[in-house]
Formats: C-alpha cells, sequence, structure tokens
C-alpha cells in the first residue's frame, strides 16, 4: 500500500506542474498592469512603478516568473500581495474559514445523501425514490448562483434565520447556510448513487446466496448490501470533497466568508498569479491526498482491492 502510494504521489508530481503551469500562464496573459489598475486613478511615477514591477519579479519572462514562484512554495516564503499583506498570515486566518465550511456543507450532504439514498434504496419506486428524482431534477436544473442568492435572500433577509454574510455570528452559525447551498448541490447526487448501488446489490448473485444458505436478513445487509453499495459512494464523496475548493470561491465570495475561495477569487481580479499558482498548488495537493485516503477505504471495504 506504501509502494502505490508513493506511485500515485511522483505520477501526480509533472501533472501538478502542468496544471499549475496553466493557470499561471492563463492570469500572465490577462491584459492590463496590475500594480497600475492598483493604483487606481493615483499618478504614480514610472520610477515606483519599476521598483514594484521588480519586485514581485513582474518585469521578468513568463517561466522564469513560475519558476520564481515554485521556489518560494518550496521554502515557505510566500512574500506578500500586491497591497502589501502577508500571504503566509493570510493562509493562517483562510485555511480554517474554508475547512469549516467544507466540513459542515459534506456533513450536511452525507447525512441527507444517505438517509434518502438509503430510503429509495431499499423502497425502490415510493414516495421518497420519486421525490428523490424531482430533487435531482431541480438541483440540475438551478443555476448555483440562483440558487446561493434565493436562499440568502429567503433565510437571511426575509425569514432571518440566518446571517446573510460573514462570519461575525461565530462558528456554526455564520456557516450554516452557505454550507446547506454547497451540500444540497451535491446530496441528491450522493442519494441517487447510493440509491442505485443498493438496488444493485440487493439483486446481486452474492445477496441471493447469502439468503438462501439461511444468512440472517440484518447480517446480509450489514455484512454484504451495504460495504458492497458504499464503494461508489466513498468515490462520490472523495471527488466532491476535493472539489469543495471551486465551490468555495463562488460561494466565500457570495456570502462574504473570508476563506480561500474568497483570497483566489480577489487575487484572480488583481491579476497575483503567484498567490493563483499558490492557491491551485494546495488545492491540488489536496485532491491528490484525499483521493489517497480514497483508495485505502476501498481497500478496507472490498478485501479484493487489498489482494489486489
Amino acid at each position: 500500500m506504501i509502494r502505490f502510494a508513493l506511485r500515485r504521489i511522483l505520477a501526480a508530481i509533472p501533472i501538478g506542474l502542468l496544471v499549475t503551469l496553466g493557470v499561471f500562464a492563463l492570469v500572465f496573459a490577462m491584459p492590463g498592469d496590475p500594480l497600475r489598475e492598483l493604483a487606481g486613478d493615483k499618478p504614480v511615477p514610472p520610477s515606483v512603478l519599476a521598483a514594484e514591477r521588480a519586485q514581485f519579479h513582474l518585469d521578468r519572462p513568463l517561466l522564469v516568473q513560475y519558476g520564481l514562484y515554485l521556489k518560494d512554495i518550496v521554502t515557505g516564503h510566500f512574500g506578500e500581495t500586491f497591497d502589501g499583506r502577508d500571504i503566509g498570515e493570510q493562509l493562517r486566518l483562510r485555511i480554517p474559514v474554508t475547512v469549516k465550511l467544507a466540513l459542515l456543507a459534506n456533513a450536511f450532504q452525507f447525512t441527507a445523501g444517505m438517509l434518502f439514498g438509503s430510503y429509495a434504496g431499499f423502497r425502490r419506486n415510493g414516495a421518497v425514490d420519486r421525490l428523490l428524482m424531482l430533487a435531482t431534477l431541480f438541483v440540475l436544473a438551478v443555476p448555483f448562483l440562483v440558487l446561493a442568492f434565493a436562499a440568502q435572500y429567503l433565510f437571511g433577509v426575509q425569514l432571518k434565520w440566518f446571517p446573510v454574510s460573514g462570519t461575525a455570528d461565530g462558528f456554526p452559525m455564520s456557516y450554516l447556510l452557505p454550507a446547506m447551498v454547497i451540500g444540497l448541490l451535491s446530496f441528491a447526487g450522493l442519494a441517487r448513487v447510493l440509491r442505485t448501488s443498493i438496488v444493485e446489490t440487493v439483486n446481486s448473485d452474492f445477496v441471493k446466496t447469502a439468503r438462501a444458505k439461511g444468512i440472517g436478513e440484518q447480517r446480509v445487509l450489514w455484512r454484504h448490501i451495504l460495504p458492497n453499495a458504499l464503494l461508489p459512494v466513498i468515490t462520490f464523496i472523495g471527488i466532491d470533497l476535493a472539489g469543495i475548493f471551486a465551490g468555495a470561491v463562488l460561494t466565500e465570495s457570495i456570502f462574504n466568508l473570508p476563506g480561500l475561495g474568497q483570497f483566489l477569487f480577489q487575487a484572480i481580479q488583481l491579476k497575483e498569479g503567484g498567490v493563483v499558482v499558490l492557491l491551485s498548488t494546495l488545492a491540488f495537493i489536496s485532491f491528490i491526498v484525499i483521493n489517497l485516503i480514497v483508495d485505502l477505504l476501498y481497500g478496507v471495504l472490498d478485501p479484493r482491492v487489498r489482494s489486489g
């Protein structure tokens, strides 16, 4: 298993370099001078602009800038943003915000998805199953921005059940509404995956054989049906958790949460290639780590994976 993990990590290194280089090149290709735009309408002497460009390596070619930013990431010296904020300090403050949002969103998604999916799978074509199908169609049809702003207006402005934006109300109150918006987008998909997996597993030959041998229904459920039905669910949750950073970019911006997603959005607006590469690298590393955890869980639930 250790050798397998090392192979996955080594294979991910060139992919990560290509991904971050592509992201950096897109930011580099954006028109305009970020330092001049940051100054606004105020006149800035050319000598000051030249010094600022030299400080942030903006006067160097693309590949040189990319190499310098990679060096900063490896050494842990992240420097400052164009407006003078310490990047390391920003990460220290913002990572907990995104982690709280991600964990709360996945807790909502997992709880609702498992309950609806399990019940719909064992009660196929029932009322809950039909309701789940309608919920899936609704979630797929409604754009994320519409859902987020509608939830913010209804539950925050009109009903005043949750804070509209910011983290002034602390955890978990400030995170509940954005977490439910993120979780709602994935819970229907998770429930459908679990429902389909349970239906296929219940009708499989090894379950019929276990019942024919006279094994009790509870043992068949816990030893044969659920462990096999959960395999695609683990994959779904792993991919969704790894991709939570993409959803956080919009969610944190809409609900004004000072997390990594908002930081990335601001960095793209200001054309701060170094910050974008750094955050993209963190997202890529988290994706690799979560996928490794998913592979290990596969080995726990399915002995065939361990023997393979």
